[in-house]
């Protein structure tokens, strides 16, 4: 690094000379670009993150070693040549340019010594590339990757080493030399010392396990330091507070085979079990001991519980970090009586004033502004400092999607009292493009389903926090554009808005009333072709034959505002919305061929109709993160007002009502960087259509509500044609994280019905309405990638028990109500 830099100042001292004899015209001058020549295998972007945070500052010579020092520490170039440029003729700012001499690249990545992992399994471990630099950081890291990989399989005497070797044209064969050792597999436990708890219980705190027909027994040193402290954990929650395993015992044997074998004995130290004596407070003068107190749960006479006892601790801890009060020292002091096997313990508190935050700093962000993070955060300069605030401003950053990691730290002030709070984020990209397939869960019979989607969007646009994005979908019979914009924070309040402007094509069919009897379509008991009663149209489940449909098309036109404003509460973030739409909207079928059955389609027949809507809504949210969630509620009712103008075509009220709950079932740690995780999730909504004024509502058909058997009663495809104006749909599903942050395996359940009227949901709702289903998929968490992909069995209940329904696959000629039908739909979260 001497000689790089030697060369470095050789370089650029001409310059520097220059500049002095030039008046050092650079000095002072804001830098207007960093510009790089000889980059040939690194790319300008994996250098942004260096230099942009440089861009528009003043040049100095401090700023100017760190920046080189920094494209040094990159492990890209063997040599850097700067110079400065005038980005003008006036020289009213500095370009400063670096011509650069890369490092090798690697042309051949191979393994040596590996028997017990393939050199696929090893390929995928290393991050190293055909034609990337050498990068010394990059290859411990890999070294690193591929032990940590052995050791999971058992091989806990394993070295790797990465070696360099210069090739004929000048690049560099990387070759992972591999030590594996011997590898070991568990054969056996052994518990020595255990009075009180059975060998069989111990086992079962194990995350090792013995070698057996599912297990293969792979023996991982973190695995054993973990499972010692979970034996002792195990025995202190249960009163044995000075339990402990002292040794752990590792006897070594092969099997016929000459495979490698271990014994493992936990030698164990019970001591004596003890009983809670009381908790008592000393030093405490800002809360009174009566308050102190009731966050105590734990009871004199109970057995002693070392982790609901720390967690007492914690809450009288929280207590004052809650109110400031972070300088404060708490201790505890335990007092044994060996007679009684009673300990009790006297908190000791130091209180000292409160903490004020004396700076928030955000470190990490290139591309967000600062005031675009600082906003999320419900602290401010001079405010008291607050434990919840922080734990909020947490959830709000990584609600944005912003960033992939969010690290608080809070190291002293410049006095007793202050302190900084620092938030330490490392971005992630936020415009993504999308080629690919949507589905549009469309009401429609017959409507083609699935359409091509080419998306471009930016939820961090310009890095201010705003959304802009241009969609389109196409499709046999159906094609949408639609441009949008969206601010979150309007005046500096958490008040959004934004617009879109949407046009659409889609091609529909309809029922037909063209054979006798002729009805105007809205009376109580009329029916379209083919029946020839409303009866035989009613037992037909309102269904029509696709042969009786009438094609039609649909053109629209349309440009929407909206607007809401978001604020915290003690139950969750409490908002309020509301937007107005206003458009055309164009109906085109040739009414010498066809006569529709639903009155208000045959109303304004190839005539642009004004169509304007408003609605408003409430919510309360207070899920953890609401793309996918692991606890909370999330309660929200909306209301649309649909033709604001008395001639317009369609006139109704709709009303939607959502209610939704979250739970972890239990998280259990595997491994350092996976937990066994189920959340259970419950939801139910309901969706009714009203009439404005008196009289009945008038709406299209296409708009009136519909089981889809996408997003609604999974599966239900059939039932799309059958029409109300309410529907009540639930679900409740069991979500395993597979992947976190990426893909996860769904149980769900779903059921849904609808009624003609609002009246009919509350007054004549039975079992036989409900259509349900179960099953299992995968569902993609990505933001970007929201599909879920699900086999479903569909089944109907009345009062002769419940009705199964043959499904499209898997199906046995047996039995006609066997099968299962496949769903692809999307993960939508609600907020």
């Amino acid at each position: 690094m001497r000689a790089r830099i030697l060369a470095a100042l050789l370089l650029v001292s001409p310059l520097l000379a220059f500049a002095q004899t030039a008046g050092d015209w650079y000095i002072g001058k804001p830098i207007k670009d960093v510009t790089f020549e000889g980059l040939k295998h690194v790319k300008e972007t994996e250098l942004e993150g260096v230099v942009e945070p440089f861009i528009g500052r003043l040049f100095n010579d401090d700023l100017f070693w760190d920046l080189q020092g920094r494209l040094y520490a990159l492990e890209y170039f063997d040599l850097i040549a700067p110079s400065a440029v005038p980005a003008d003729q006036a020289g009213t700012a500095v370009i400063l340019k670096f011509v650069v001499t890369e490092k090798p690249v690697i042309s051949r990545i191979e393994f040596e010594g590996n028997s017990g992992l393939r050199k696929n399994e090893l390929l995928d471990l290393v991050t190293v590339k055909p034609n990337d630099v050498a990068n010394s950081l990059k290859l411990r890291l890999d070294e690193q990757a591929i032990r940590d990989k052995y050791l999971e399989r058992g091989y806990p005497d394993v070295t790797v080493r990465a070696e360099t070797r210069t090739l004929s044209d000048a690049s560099l064969s990387v070759a992972f030399v591999i030590d594996e050792g011997e590898k070991l597999a568990i054969d056996g436990f052994v518990f020595e010392g255990n009075i009180a708890f059975s060998e069989r219980t111990l086992r079962g705190l194990l995350s090792l396990k013995a070698k057996s027909l599912l297990e293969d027994g792979a023996f991982q040193d973190s695995k054993l330091l973990a499972d010692r402290d979970a034996i002792a954990s195990y025995y202190r929650e249960r009163g044995y507070v000075d339990a402990a395993v002292t040794d752990v015992g590792r006897e070594t044997s092969k099997d016929s085979k000459g495979n490698n074998l271990m014994t493992l004995t936990f030698k164990i130290r019970e001591g004596r079990q003890y009983s809670f004596g009381g908790l008592s407070f000393e030093g405490n003068k800002i809360f009174p001991v009566e308050q102190l107190s009731a966050l105590v749960y734990s009871k004199p006479g109970q057995t002693l519980n070392a982790k609901k006892l720390e967690a007492d601790f914690q809450r009288v801890a929280d207590l004052y970090y809650e109110n400031g009060y972070i300088f404060n020292t708490i201790n505890r002091k335990e007092s044994r009586n060996e007679d009684s096997l009673s300990i009790a313990y006297v908190i000791s508190i130091v209180e000292r004033g409160r903490a004020h935050i004396e700076n928030i700093i955000i470190r990490g962000n290139v591309k967000t502004k600062e005031s675009v993070i600082l906003r999320e955060i419900p602290l401010e300069t001079g405010d008291i400092f607050s434990k919840a605030k922080v734990l909020d401003g947490l959830r709000n950053l990584y609600n944005l999607q912003y960033f992939s990691a969010v690290t608080p730290e809070t190291p002293q002030g410049s006095a007793d009292n202050l302190m900084d709070l620092v938030f330490n984020v490392e971005e992630q990209p936020t415009a993504d493009i999308q080629f690919g397939i949507t589905f549009s869960g469309l009401s429609t019979p017959g409507a083609f389903p699935i359409s091509g989607l080419i998306k471009w969007n930016d939820r961090n646009f310009l890095g201010n926090g705003n959304t802009f994005g241009v969609e389109l979908n196409a499709a046999p019979d159906t094609q949408k554009l639609v441009f949008q914009f969206n601010e979150r924070w309007l005046l500096g309040l958490p008040l959004s808005g934004g617009f879109d402007l949407t046009m659409g094509h889609t091609s529909l069919k309809a029922a037909q009333d063209v054979a006798g009897p002729i009805f105007n379509g809205d009376e109580d008991e009329a029916f379209p072709d083919p029946y020839s009663s409303y009866e035989e149209y009613y037992d037909a489940g309102k269904t029509i034959p696709d042969a009786y449909l009438m094609a039609y098309d649909q053109w629209t036109v349309s440009l929407g505002f909206s607007s809401g404003y978001r604020f915290p509460t003690p139950l969750g973030t409490f908002g309020v919305g509301g937007g107005v739409r206003t458009g055309f909207v164009r109906n085109s079928y040739d009414d010498r061929l066809y006569r529709p059955f639903d009155p208000t389609l045959r109303e304004g027949n190839n005539e642009w109709l004004l169509s304007n809507s408003v609605w408003g809504s409430a919510s309360l949210d207070q899920r953890d993160i609401y793309y996918d969630p692991s606890k909370g509620y999330y309660l929200s009712q909306r209301a649309s007002w649909v033709g604001v103008l008395p001639w317009e075509k369609e006139r109704y009220i709709r009303t939607d009502t959502k209610g939704e709950f979250y739970f972890t079932l239990f998280n259990l740690p595997l491994s350092d960087v996976f937990s066994l995780k189920t959340v259970f999730g419950a939801h139910t909504g309901v969706s009714m259509i009203h009439s404005q004024f008196n009289g009945d509502p008038v709406i299209e058909s296409s708009n009136m509500l519909a089981i889809d058997g996408m997003f609604v009663a999974r599966g239900w495809y059939s039932l799309r044609s059958d029409l109300g104006l309410a529907m009540w749909e639930s679900w409740a599903e069991l979500r395993t994280p597979l992947a976190p942050g990426v893909l996860a395996l769904d149980w769900f359940l779903d059921a849904a019905a609808v009624k003609e009227t609002p009246e009919a949901l509350f007054t004549s709702l039975t079992m036989s309405d409900f259509y349900y289903s179960m099953g299992a998929g995968l569902r993609f968490t990505i933001p970007q990638f929201p599909f879920r992909f699900s086999l479903v069995k569909r089944f109907t209940m009345d009062e002769s028990g419940i009705q199964w329904m043959p499904g499209s696959i898997w199906r046995d000629s047996a039995d006609s109500n066997s099968g299962l039908d496949f769903v692809l739909s999307f993960a939508i979260s609600t907020y």
